[in-house]
């Protein structure tokens, strides 16, 4: 029986803005500069931007800021890694302060959550942001009272898809992960399913994802709405 839910962040519950595109963009163009890297395509295509379009598995997507400092690192050209990754998240967190973006939710989100509260499903959000984003996005989407834990990343901690991200969960909570369902839009959420052998894995389409990306899932639905609506399918409860 499932009865803790683990949603992802962006693309599942947050809506992918454009905001946090330009963001991105911005922050390659702006690394390239500072650096003079010539291999711009080469960069981006790693990154996860290929033809105008951010791919459901790229890091941009589905990353840490831990991974865009990785690839900086290898094509900064630069003897001191410390001062590339130490300037990369200086840079990211101006951009956000600068850029401000919006928080825009999933359409009926904090409904959505609540009908799940109010069944008796305990709630986490797993997601490859850091404590502070995520906090952020519990604040302003005004759902810190359906929330009862978080699971981040963090520059030097695990990550999606690697099981040992949710091994102090299990601790915390007494839970099994046969009790699970992961709740995610990208390919990187699927694996992290099925590498931690959670009881339900279940991709949405709100996101970055398209249906073949998320071919490895359980169950795939448009969005949350859906998931609550086919309860009964993925859960006997």
């Amino acid at each position: 029986m499932i009865n803790w839910l683990l949603f992802d962040k962006d693309g599942t519950l947050l809506k992918f803005d454009e905001t946090w595109s330009e963001i991105s963009l911005v922050m390659i163009n702006k690394f390239i500069e500072q650096y003079q890297v010539e291999e711009e395509q080469s960069l981006q295509e790693e990154l996860g931007y290929v033809d105008g379009k951010f791919l459901a598995s790229g890091i941009l997507a589905s990353g840490t800021l831990s991974d865009i400092v990785k690839k900086f690192q290898k094509y900064a050209n630069h003897e001191n890694n410390k001062e590339v990754e130490d300037w990369t998240v200086q840079l990211s967190k101006d951009l956000i302060a600068e850029y401000n973006p919006e928080t825009v939710v999933i359409d009926d989100m904090q409904n959505t959550l609540k009908h799940f509260k109010d069944k008796g499903y305990q709630i986490a959000i797993i997601t490859s942001d850091d404590q502070d984003g995520t906090k952020r996005f519990i604040k302003d989407a005004g759902v810190s009272h359906l929330i009862d834990d978080t699971i981040t990343a963090t520059i030097n901690g695990y990550q999606k898809p690697d099981p040992k991200m949710v091994e102090d969960f299990y601790a915390k909570w007494n839970v099994v992960p046969e009790e699970i369902a992961i709740i995610g839009d990208t390919p990187t959420d699927i694996q992290m399913g099925r590498n931690s052998h959670f009881g339900v894995v279940v991709g949405v389409l709100s996101g970055t994802g398209e249906k073949s990306d998320l071919e490895e899932a359980d169950y795939i639905y448009k969005d949350i709405n859906e998931f609550y609506e086919k309860e009964t399918e993925w859960n006997g409860r």
